[in-house]
């Protein structure tokens, strides 16, 4: 019973983390609902990531951005497993207005 208790709640659980993981570490380039930090319109917003993206995709990028997309401008970002795992569910979340 606990571990259904863990993969029950395990997704929105990781989805907080990665939102604590986006403010620190994606924020500065890039914006959710129109707050972002100062480089924000070079990273863009983020508001629909999770409509356009599945997961694998999200976590193959976040590793290695010109993989999925050649010409991106956004560099190898540096996170464990764990928080890559949680700012992609972040993102999934993410499904525009």
């Amino acid at each position: 019973v606990a571990l259904a208790a863990f993969v029950v709640f395990a997704g929105p659980a990781w989805a907080a983390d990665g939102a604590a993981i986006y403010e620190k570490k994606c924020k500065s380039c890039h914006s959710i609902g129109g707050a972002g930090g100062p480089m924000a319109k070079m990273g863009g917003p983020l508001d629909d990531a999770g409509s356009k993206h599945d997961a694998a995709w999200l976590e193959a990028y976040f590793k290695d951005p010109k993989s999925k997309m050649p010409n991106a401008k956004m560099p190898k970002v540096s996170l464990t497993d764990d928080e890559t795992k949680a700012v992609v569910d972040y993102m999934l979340t993410l499904k525009g207005k």
